[in-house]
């Protein structure tokens, strides 16, 4: 073979090599971007998903409910957050969802309150606005509210089910206390609303929110899945790195479209409270501590167990 011919032929064979497969996961998010959120927009900023051959279709959906219902008719492959209490009303209730791992270990929230408010027992007979009447923000509320000696019927409660319409709702007086997650809560005291109380000083013990993923969709990819948790893992690594902080805080600004300084109390407080959870080894006890709770309050919704939750040999169960 000449020369020219043999080159023709590498150059032909190189051409035609198939590119590197790309996989998109369509993929919810709650209400609009967030703090929450942060590891997975690091993974897309970094590169951290192209590098494993994953593309994030990412879709927001106003409330958890709405979330979980798109995820079990199949309209999306995963959800990237959503407390813990919406999968396992859904398991419990037979819907083709699993729990990928949990995503925030602890709750992130403070409550949040009109200027005149000075305390949680100051709450007797006001309106408080959380995410909806058997979700996390009803479980943490309960817990907040008792350890301050106030009970069902002492306070008002609406509904409004993201931060940004929580926060709305505040500014516009329609309520007189809320729970709002970093940055929000940072940028709400900046403008005269008064921190009334941490939420982990009263649930640490309960987790916040998970990743879950449909069925249909984990029977067919588990595969990606499998990188997209170590994707994940990597991001939250990256976030806890020192180094990382300025980065980590122009991400999420550029997100949120708002100022770096609240961005920067809320990385803080984020590795204060140490929120995102580092692998995907769900916490048997703290689940269970979850759906305690949950029937505590009444929730009827609560049949399934731990075991139940997820998918064999893609999310592990660690006490």
């Amino acid at each position: 073979m000449g020369l020219t011919r043999m080159l023709g032929v590498i150059l032909c064979c190189a051409f035609f090599q198939p590119a590197h497969a790309v996989e998109t996961i369509e993929t919810g998010m709650p209400g609009a971007a967030n703090a929450i959120m942060w590891p997975w927009y690091i993974g897309i900023s970094n590169g951290f998903f192209a590098a494993a051959g994953i593309a994030l279709d990412v879709i927001y959906v106003p409330t958890p409910t709405g979330l979980m219902q798109q995820l079990t008719a199949g309209s999306l492959d995963i959800v990237a957050d959503i407390g813990v209490v919406e999968p396992i009303h859904a398991v419990s209730k037979g819907a083709p969802v699993a729990l990928l791992r949990i995503t925030g270990a602890v709750p992130p929230y403070e409550m949040v309150a009109q200027p005149a408010i000075k305390s949680l027992r100051d709450l007797s007979g006001k309106t408080v606005v959380i995410g909806g009447l058997v979700d996390i923000n009803r479980v943490y509320l309960e817990r907040v509210m008792r350890a301050n000696g106030l009970k069902d019927g002492d306070y008002d409660i609406t509904v409004i089910g993201n931060t940004a319409g929580r926060f709305a709702a505040l500014r516009a007086g329609a309520a007189d206390a809320t729970m709002l997650s970093p940055p929000v809560n940072f940028y709400a005291e900046g403008q005269g609303f008064t921190n009334v109380g941490m939420v982990i000083d009263y649930a640490k013990d309960l987790p916040f929110s998970g990743a879950d993923v449909s069925l249909a969709y984990a029977g067919k990819h588990r595969a990606t899945l499998m990188k997209l948790l170590a994707v994940l893992d990597q991001s939250v690594a990256w976030f806890a790195d020192d180094a990382n902080r300025d980065r980590a805080i122009d991400i999420l600004a550029d997100q949120m479209k708002i100022g770096r300084a609240d961005v920067a109390r809320g990385y803080d407080y984020m590795r204060k409270i140490d929120f995102f959870a580092r692998d995907n080894v769900v916490p048997r006890s703290r689940v269970e501590n979850l759906m305690t709770a949950m029937k505590a309050l009444g929730d009827t919704d609560v049949s399934t167990t731990v075991d139940k939750l997820v998918i064999p040999g893609l999310t592990r169960i660690g006490e």
